[in-house]
């Protein structure tokens, strides 16, 4: 996900031929679908209902905020993300095993307390109770339509505060999808390996509309290369960046507006729901 890492944002030098070679030599050395076979489970989150982070007891799966404070605000992004506990409000719901992440104009008993966002919302980080070097990472979702929504499913190296002396994370955006894009998912590399930003992001656009059903949105990270797959299916890879080191842990959440997507306009219906179906780790299974 963009985030307030991302001030300044660097496309990778490349060419559009040498990017399209560089696909097709990728394609060729990466699986064209996933084979389950070839894989371990190794975490699954189906959602049955909500593990939530509990400080006191520091146990629980699901934190409600990222590793920085929750009164940071960034990306230029309309919305605060709440937690059930702290607010007397969830934007969190199940369904029948379906995660359901809902953003909404804020409700008059937040006004005040929520750093003058116009909007509420949520994020679950993995951070506290899952992380994981190297595997396969995937989610079932369906994401909301309408301009200034913003859903992402990515990936971040875990640390117990923010390392001193580091202003970027390296980083795996597995899906990010703009509430106006129905048919176009993104996904990125952000790597700080040469001493500064460098983004490096392959669009995907189908026939398909990704607001009307689950899709499953996988990546591969080994050593040597990250390749990222949709229902399935490969449809990008790029080489292992050398400061992606440690183990990733998983973040969801639903942005509304900011210098990405831009802000919502009056066709954008809220409340405005992300659906997760389920989150999955896996390792090599060593078969394959």
């Amino acid at each position: 996900m963009r985030t307030m890492k991302r001030t300044v944002y660097i496309a990778a030098p490349i060419g559009a031929l040498a990017l399209a070679f560089f696909q097709v030599q990728a394609q060729s050395k990466s699986p064209a679908e996933l084979d389950d076979s070839c894989w371990v489970e190794t975490f699954s989150d189906e959602f049955d209902s909500i593990d939530f982070w509990d400080a006191q007891t520091q146990t629980g799966q699901w934190r409600t905020r990222y590793i920085w404070d929750r009164n940071i605000i960034i990306n230029n992004e309309l919305q605060y993300y709440i937690d059930p506990v702290e607010h007397g409000v969830s934007p969190f719901s199940t369904d029948n095993g379906i995660l359901n992440i809902t953003a909404d104009r804020t409700p008059q008993e937040l006004i005040g307390k929520v750093e003058g966002q116009e909007y509420v919302s949520g994020v679950l980080t993995s951070e506290n109770g899952f992380a994981q070097k190297y595997g396969r990472f995937e989610a079932s979702a369906k994401v909301p339509g309408g301009k200034g929504l913003w859903s992402a499913f990515w990936l971040l190296p875990s640390f117990d505060q923010w390392p001193e002396g580091v202003a970027v994370l390296p980083e795996i955006d597995v899906m990010e999808n703009l509430g106006n894009e129905n048919r176009t998912y993104h996904t990125t590399l952000h790597t700080n390996q040469n001493g500064k930003l460098e983004s490096h992001p392959y669009d995907h656009t189908f026939k398909t509309d990704l607001t009307k059903d689950f899709h499953l949105y996988s990546v591969v990270w080994t050593p040597e290369k990250v390749d990222w797959y949709f229902d399935k299916k490969w449809v990008a890879s790029h080489p292992t960046p050398q400061d992606f080191t440690r183990p990733v842990h998983f973040l969801l959440n639903l942005a509304v507006g900011g210098s990405w997507t831009g802000n919502p306009d009056r066709r954008t219906k809220f409340p405005a729901t992300y659906s997760i179906d389920y989150v999955k780790a896996f390792k090599d299974s060593g078969k394959c």
